[in-house]
């Protein structure tokens, strides 16, 4: 019996992750609850969590649908099952926050194929023409945040190479900023030759470890 239930509740969670928030369910008990798997969302937890914040949110939605049906809170023979679910919630949602703020690698945006001039951060009509897609991907998920990230090969010295990733980052924000995605939303940081994807023994892979990425922050 118990691994029955274990099972629709699996089950269960993964609806609920798609549509609890459509429930007509206005009780101001909930408010905690809702508030805890809104925090652990903005943390990445769909992402970097997901059975923690499927549990909380399959909790949610079935304090709801006992709220529902009893109709009070403080009153009726669901009253305990209630209250039960709602920390449920409140608990697995603050479990998900913290096993994914700061624990969990971003969600990358890969902006494959641009390139920049030998020793300059100009933005070229091939990089201006991947970058009109990235606004058109920023604009359709218009809640996010995101770093423009910029990396370098080895070649030269590490201090030459962190300032020319801060500038390539800085000129994609500005392009991104100046076509339609607000300021806000956006940050920019060169990480120089810091982070490789491949070996830079070869060329193929030094214009690999040249790129752009956008870094989701929530």
């Amino acid at each position: 019996m118990i691994k029955r239930m274990i099972t629709l509740t699996a089950s269960l969670s993964l609806a609920a992750c798609a549509g609890y928030s459509n429930i007509n369910i206005g009780f101001d008990e909930l408010s905690e609850a809702k508030a805890a798997i809104a925090d652990a969302k903005a943390a990445g937890a769909e992402r970097c969590a997901p059975k923690l914040q499927a549990q909380a949110v399959a909790s949610l939605y079935w304090a709801g649908h006992e709220l529902e049906e009893t109709g009070n809170y403080d009153a009726g023979e669901h009253a305990e099952e209630e209250a039960m679910l709602v920390a449920r919630a409140v608990a697995k949602a603050k479990a998900a926050k913290a096993a994914s703020k700061g624990k969990c690698m971003p969600e990358i945006i890969k902006l494959s194929g641009i390139q920049f001039p030998h020793d300059s951060a100009r933005l070229t009509p091939a990089a201006t023409a991947i970058l009109d897609n990235a606004v058109k991907t920023l604009q359709r998920r218009s809640s996010i945040k995101v770093e423009v990230a910029a990396h370098t090969d080895s070649s030269g010295s590490n201090e030459y190479n962190q300032a020319l990733s801060d500038r390539r980052a800085a000129s994609v924000m500005n392009y991104l900023g100046t076509h339609g995605v607000s300021a806000s939303r956006l940050t920019s940081k060169g990480y120089g030759e810091s982070q490789p994807i491949v070996s830079n023994a070869t060329k193929e892979g030094r214009t690999a470890n040249r790129r752009v990425e956008l870094r989701v922050l929530n």
